[in-house]
């Protein structure tokens, strides 16, 4: 029989990480948006405005799934993956998707612009936990603990090339490896994953546009007026704020020399703002959602799907950010990918935070509240090893 405890409280650290990162999102992408929303529309508020209302309808969303059975979830996987999969063809529908920067990624719904990708990063973590605890007792063998899942990755990350996105065809793939970790054998996702590396590569080569980011990313001052232009304002915003920073509102990249300054490069304009202090006061936070993270999913490692599901919610907030930071400062290629729960974005941010609340609710479900003696009958061991 099941042996449930009582409901805990939600996670103080991971709560307050949550609430910070909110809070400073609102304040930097009314800094970063001021001058660009008064000069496009009249007002220097309507970006901000647009923003906040991509919050609430993000908190409702956080509000409805924290009183929601976190188990329940597994009966819409499957449902929830033929949808995303569905939204990915019809985005490249004429007519239908919305093109944008060189990219069709969008599907307008008059009032809010739906990104079809980023539904398919969530879609995705949910399927693979009900797919590893469906399959838990054969997760070990080649086929089903290494093959399908990564052959599902190469389906959905064909659909979002032809965006083109490689930004988040690399997040699915990080975020889906991190939740097979726990359940299949490593060497045969590393022999699998030096495959996919070895393709990544290949598709980076075939393509004039990836290559002139990558060689921007060696080598920005080579090509300081085209390709490397972006990052190079970005490197010049971070070193300008120094240790703690030119003060909020006073970055001066933001005025029209910096690129996507709320969108993708938002954390150079933090830096710039708040300095090395605050750049890495944000790093924490994130951090911090990723300890808090892995602590949760252990205390749940006799559940294979509730484990599977908080490590994947984790690594949705963490990678792309971890991604995303890389980026701005130079240690990664140029890729559009936007700082989880800070940057300016409609879709993403409701995701994002829809996320935490899946986080959150799993943060509140008593350590070990499946009984040990019958999870160990049924698969001879934890999910998660300790």
């Amino acid at each position: 029989m099941m042996q449930l405890k009582k409901s805990k409280e939600f996670d103080p650290w991971l709560l307050g990480a949550f609430l910070v990162l909110i809070a400073t999102s609102v304040l930097m992408v009314f800094s970063s948006t001021a001058v660009l929303s008064q000069e496009f529309y009249g007002n220097s508020t309507a970006m901000v405005k647009r923003h906040l209302m991509s919050i609430i309808m993000g908190l409702m969303c956080f509000i409805a799934v924290t009183r929601f059975n976190p188990r329940k979830l597994k009966l819409v996987a499957v449902p929830a993956l033929f949808l995303s999969l569905m939204l990915l063809v019809f985005v490249l529908l004429p007519g239908v998707g919305r093109s944008a920067g060189g990219a069709r990624r969008w599907i307008s719904l008059g009032f809010i612009k739906l990104q079809p990708g980023e539904l398919a990063k969530f879609c995705m973590v949910l399927y693979v936990a009900a797919y590893i605890d469906s399959h838990f007792s054969r997760m070990k063998n080649l086929i089903e603990g290494a093959v399908v899942p990564l052959g599902l990755i190469g389906l959905v990350g064909t659909l979002l090339l032809m965006q083109p996105d490689f930004g988040t065809t690399a997040v699915i793939g990080i975020v889906v490896f991190g939740q097979l970790l726990v359940a299949s054998r490593i060497r045969h996702l590393f022999s699998i994953g030096i495959i996919g590396v070895l393709s990544a590569a290949v598709l980076i080569m075939q393509s004039p546009y990836r290559m002139k980011r990558l060689t921007a990313f060696l080598d920005p001052f080579a090509v300081a007026n085209t390709s490397g232009y972006q990052l190079i304002q970005s490197l010049i915003a971070i070193g300008s704020g120094g240790v703690s920073g030119l003060g909020l509102g006073a970055s001066k990249q933001k005025l029209f020399y910096l690129p996507a300054a709320h969108t993708d490069f938002i954390f150079a304009v933090i830096s710039e703002e708040l300095g090395l202090l605050g750049a890495m006061f944000i790093l924490g936070l994130f951090l911090t959602i990723l300890y808090r993270g892995i602590t949760i999913a252990r205390n749940l490692r006799y559940s294979p799907f509730l484990c599977s599901l908080s490590i994947g919610c984790t690594l949705i907030i963490v990678v792309p950010a971890l991604l995303n930071i890389g980026v701005v400062t130079g240690l990664l290629p140029t890729k559009g990918l936007v700082l989880p729960l800070i940057a300016y974005g409609g879709t993403a941010m409701i995701v994002h935070i829809s996320v935490m609340g899946v986080l959150f609710k799993l943060s509140t479900l008593p350590v070990q509240e499946v009984s040990k003696q019958i999870i160990v009958n049924r698969y001879k061991q934890p999910i998660y090893a300790v």
